[in-house]
């Protein structure tokens, strides 16, 4: 039985499976979408997440859907399951599907994109504890990586050190904090007709500083073809501040951050590299270490 019929067995009716493509999809999942005699859905095969993680973005989609959010509902299989056991000890997700595009970095997405983060970080948190998990592109995880490098580790890995080194002690200063999803680029965000239609991939989001996804956002939405664009984050930054004013002190930091999300984002590209070779995650290590440097010497404030 393959994979898609596994999954369709286990969907209420056992539909038919019709066809089961592989989309594009990032460093640690298998996107697919995945067509029955009932519909259309999302199947994410979450190959490096282990039950918790998927859990915990689990629970994220069932909150955003209760606050009526633009996300993705997560669809349950026979016996009210959220999930289900994959091959080799991995699992397996079932997504509505949502039909839209990659929105292309203009003053327009930019726009729908910054008003859209802004609501997202004003909706009501629920109680409990379920969101309190540490970041997994945060200072803790940067710190443990910076610490294992030496004289000996390959360039790419010093350069990450070293810059780890100027920024640490500029993100102590405590500053707003609430829901983040951590990683805001296009790729993870779903328009249709120059609407937003949902926000996707919710697997590092977590309870930290706001700041750090108003900069990372910025990243995606603000360069060209790896080119900083500064009227964009211009565009941007003054379409979120409509939803949520930016208190003094994030303003302020408002450059450090900016040189802190893709070095962020670098190491963990460099943690995989450490499991295992590969020219993808060794290439855009490279792309992040040149953005660090770009926002270093733009130094920029709107």
């Amino acid at each position: 039985m393959t994979l898609a019929e596994t999954v369709a067995s286990r969907i209420d009716g056992s539909p038919t499976v019709v066809s089961c493509e592989r989309m594009s999809s990032g460093y640690a999942n298998a996107n697919y979408r995945l067509e029955t005699s009932e519909g259309i859905f999302l199947l994410r095969h979450r190959i490096n997440q282990d039950r918790s993680e998927v859990e915990h973005e689990l629970d994220i989609l069932d909150w955003l859907r209760r606050s009526a959010f633009p996300a993705p509902a997560a669809i349950r299989f026979i016996g009210d399951d959220r999930w289900i056991a994959g091959p080799n000890n991995t699992h397996i997700v079932l997504l509505e599907w949502l039909e839209g595009v990659q929105p292309e970095p203009n003053h327009p997405n930019a726009i729908t994109i910054a008003r859209a983060l802004g609501d997202f970080h004003q909706l009501p948190p629920l109680s409990g504890n379920w969101r309190q998990r540490e970041n997994p592109l945060g200072l803790k995880a940067a710190t443990s990586l910076a610490d294992s490098v030496t004289t000996d580790s390959p360039e790419i890995f010093r350069i990450f050190a070293d810059e780890y080194e100027q920024l640490r002690d500029h993100l102590s200063e405590p500053l707003p904090t609430g829901i983040i999803h951590g990683d805001l680029f296009p790729d993870n965000t779903l328009f249709r007709n120059g609407e937003l239609v949902a926000f996707l991939d919710f697997e590092d989001a977590c309870e930290d500083t706001l700041l750090i996804d108003v900069a990372m956002t910025i990243h995606g939405f603000c360069f060209r073809d790896e080119t900083w664009t500064p009227s964009l984050a211009e565009t941007f930054l003054s379409a979120y501040t409509e939803r949520r004013a930016l208190a003094k002190a994030e303003l302020e930091a408002l450059p450090t951050y900016l040189q802190w999300c893709p070095l962020a984002i670098m190491g963990w590209h460099l943690r995989q590299l450490l499991r295992r070779p590969d020219k993808a995650n060794e290439r855009r290590a490279g792309e992040l270490a040149q953005r660090v440097t770009v926002m270093k010497e733009a130094n920029w404030m709107p």
